[in-house]
């Protein structure tokens, strides 16, 4: 099996990402890694979940712990351009022909796994067999009842609970938290940047286990590659999450470690500049969506006019998330990436004044720029999908 052949195969699993209806069940999964002899049980795990930061904190620990000479493992999903992006071994992507090699081992034993379950047993797969000295994993969604929730890791990290996929995990930040919580193990240390009712959840919840608890404070002053102050925070928990790391498992790493790699981390399509006046960031849900106002806020005074390209996908609160950006902006472009799950752009027009619809990602792109001056900023947001067909 080539590796285009196993792409094809994996992408017609059910679930898979493109088309949504995702399961959330640890049966099925804890059913296909037995008939692959549990290779999830041999890798010392970095667990991390939450609604924002997940991808920056996981990059960042991975940064700092291959700056202390360790072999790092890093699993996250989705990708922005390239599918092997999600399984990376010290930032180097997973070959095609181990990916194509692995999938057609675990090809036989799929039953009624879902696209995210046969993909996360492809990792542990790998990790395992590159005999990694740690892996930062990315919760995929949710916590409890998440694929990737087989691990015992060595910690677990909640980065923060913000109102995301409610018809998965609850209508309210405390039934969200919970969920969340769920990758809590007995005992393990678990790190917070969470606020109010949801880091209340999470304080009962490892109490209950009998985990020891680091919540996160403000957002640290540190030099980061990372662009935005919303990085700092991230920052922040990473930190928290080598201190119990040092604390609790004697891994001794260093000050220098931890600056090299803050300073060393790279996280694609995060507050990035493609141009002096082009910006990116995959702010996919309310949240993040004010996070990149308040930054875009701060930077309005070295531009004449913002060109907004923006799509969102079906599950997203498309009129929260457009009145919190579109009153900066001149004019917007509305897009369509391309997955199954992207809101309509005529439904989306409803909210805006005098929109443009321009579908295809780059072509709006092109479009912005014949249109916006040197001294216009256009800037690209709205989900990880718009931003990665455009980088």
């Amino acid at each position: 099996m080539n590796y285009h052949k196993a792409i094809n195969q994996i992408y017609k699993l059910k679930g898979s990402e493109n088309k949504g209806n995702f399961n959330l069940s640890l049966k099925n999964m804890k059913l296909l890694l037995k008939k692959l002899e549990n290779p999830e049980k041999d890798l010392k795990v970095i667990h991390v979940a939450g609604t924002n930061g997940k991808g920056s904190v996981c990059a960042m620990l991975s940064s700092i712990l291959m700056e202390s000479n360790y072999k790092v493992g890093m699993y996250t999903s989705p990708h922005l351009k390239d599918f092997r992006e999600r399984f990376l071994i010290n930032n180097k992507k997973i070959s095609k022909k181990d990916l194509a090699r692995l999938f057609k081992r675990v090809e036989p034993h799929i039953a009624s796994q879902t696209f995210f379950e046969v993909i996360t047993a492809i990792a542990f797969l790998y990790f395992n067999e590159k005999k990694i000295d740690y892996l930062v994993c990315e919760v995929g969604l949710g916590g409890r009842l998440d694929a990737t929730n087989v691990v015992n890791p060595m910690i677990s990290i909640i980065t923060n609970i913000g109102l995301e996929h409610q018809e998965y995990l609850g209508e309210t930040i405390e039934e969200i938290a919970y969920e969340k919580a769920g990758i809590i193990k007995d005992k393990i240390p678990v790190i917070t940047g969470a606020e109010g009712a949801a880091l209340k959840v999470i304080k009962e919840v490892a109490e209950k286990r009998s985990s020891p608890l680091y919540v996160d404070g403000k957002p640290i002053k540190a030099l980061l590659r990372l662009q935005g102050e919303f990085q700092l925070k991230n920052a922040s928990v990473a930190l928290e999450g080598i201190r119990a790391m040092n604390i609790h498992y004697n891994t001794n790493i260093s000050h220098g470690a931890v600056k090299r790699g803050l300073l060393n981390t790279v996280w694609h399509g995060r507050m990035e500049f493609l141009a002096e006046n082009i910006l990116v960031d995959c702010a996919h849900n309310l949240d993040a969506i004010r996070a990149l106002k308040r930054e875009i806020s701060k930077i309005m005074k070295n531009y004449r006019h913002i060109y907004l390209i923006v799509g969102i996908l079906k599950d997203k609160d498309h009129k929260k998330i457009l009145r919190e950006i579109v009153p900066l902006t001149k004019r917007t472009i509305i897009v369509r990436p391309k997955i199954q799950r992207a809101q309509d752009p005529k439904l989306l027009a409803r909210e805006i004044k005098d929109p443009i619809i321009i579908e295809d990602t780059r072509k709006a792109l092109y479009h912005a720029k014949k249109v916006a001056g040197k001294e216009d900023l256009i800037l690209v947001t709205g989900s990880i999908y718009v931003v990665g067909e455009v980088i």
